[in-house]
């Protein structure tokens, strides 16, 4: 693994850890300044990242079947007539396999965090993702991504090393504090759960944590 990116993994581990621990001990999310970016009047902003970004939805696919005007004896005309099927159905899967519901729009994004929204900048127009629209959060922080689906519209899916902390603030907005128990977040619990074990096995020993031991994990457990 590259050491910029691992060290930029061990950061959002451990951001999304300390967040993770700090909602669930009652506090809240932090207001950020204003920016350059409008707001709508009741809206504030929590968090300003880069986020990898796909969209999951299927599309239409046109391909062109080819014909063939053969002559010649039977033997060549049915060779060539079975030449041609062969090309037009491999066409046609082809284009059945791009038209199919996958991961689409694959791109590195600009993103905001507010009260009520995500503001995706997704190729030089911003795009809105409410959260009153949210019927569904998935993902697995292990592997740094969650999915969020609405009521309207496509899944978006969210991940990187900033997506951890990202995850746990929009779970937190849409479900309240029990949204720290989603399934989603598993992996982060766990990591919260063993280091607080850790500390309190430390401070039960007699010994003062230093330099931040007892802390959260630097990187999701194994």
């Amino acid at each position: 693994m590259d050491g910029r990116l691992e060290n930029a993994l061990r950061e959002g581990w451990t951001s999304a850890c300390q967040l993770y621990q700090h909602l669930q001990s009652g506090g809240d999310l932090t207001i950020l300044p204003p920016g350059a970016v409008r707001l709508n009047p009741d809206e504030v902003p929590y968090a300003e990242a880069v986020l990898g970004y796909a969209r999951f939805y299927g599309t239409t696919v046109t391909y062109q079947q080819s014909s063939m005007f053969l002559l010649g004896s039977a033997t060549f005309v049915a060779a060539g007539l079975a030449a041609n099927a062969v090309a037009n159905s491999a066409a046609k899967n082809r284009a059945a396999a791009q038209a199919a519901t996958q991961w689409r729009d694959h791109a590195h994004v600009r993103t905001i965090l507010t009260n009520k929204r995500l503001l995706c900048d997704y190729r030089g127009k911003w795009l809105s993702f409410w959260h009153e629209g949210i019927v569904e959060f998935q993902g697995d922080m292990a592997q740094w991504l969650f999915v969020l689906r609405y009521h309207v519209g496509d899944p978006i899916m969210l991940h990187g090393p900033a997506a951890p902390w990202f995850a746990v603030s929009v779970a937190h907005l849409v479900y309240g504090r029990r949204g720290l128990q989603l399934p989603a977040l598993a992996a982060l619990a766990r990591s919260v759960a063993e280091a607080t074990a850790h500390q309190q096995r430390i401070i039960s020993g007699g010994t003062v944590p230093g330099n931040g031991s007892g802390g959260p994990p630097a990187l999701p457990p194994a």
